[in-house]
């Protein structure tokens, strides 16, 4: 029982230190600084995450438009074809009941 005692006690000795220490540090000018420094950071990272968002944006939507064009053109031959052969089933049909 005295062991979990002290080791209670050294933990919270412990706690206390690394706690005030933290408290004043982020109480100085060196610690505004550093915050300072990463928001600025933050926000250029934004900003640029903004221009990499944009640029993929607008590269999905052209690859979404060129594949469209594909599709529609694909389609296009494909009804060309069976349009085609529609023709040629009409002829043969009244060719072969004359």
């Amino acid at each position: 029982m005295e062991t979990n005692n002290s080791k209670f006690w050294i933990g919270l000795g412990l706690g206390s230190i690394i706690g005030f220490v933290t408290y004043r540090f982020s109480c100085s000018s060196m610690s505004k600084q550093v915050k300072e420094k990463v928001y600025h950071s933050l926000h250029k990272l934004h900003g640029g995450a903004e221009v990499i968002m944009d640029e993929a944006k607008d590269k999905v939507l052209d690859a979404g438009t060129k594949a469209a064009d594909k599709v529609a053109d694909g389609t296009f031959k494909v009804a060309e074809k069976a349009d085609e052969m529609k023709n040629k089933v009409h002829s043969y049909a009244d060719n072969a009941k004359k």
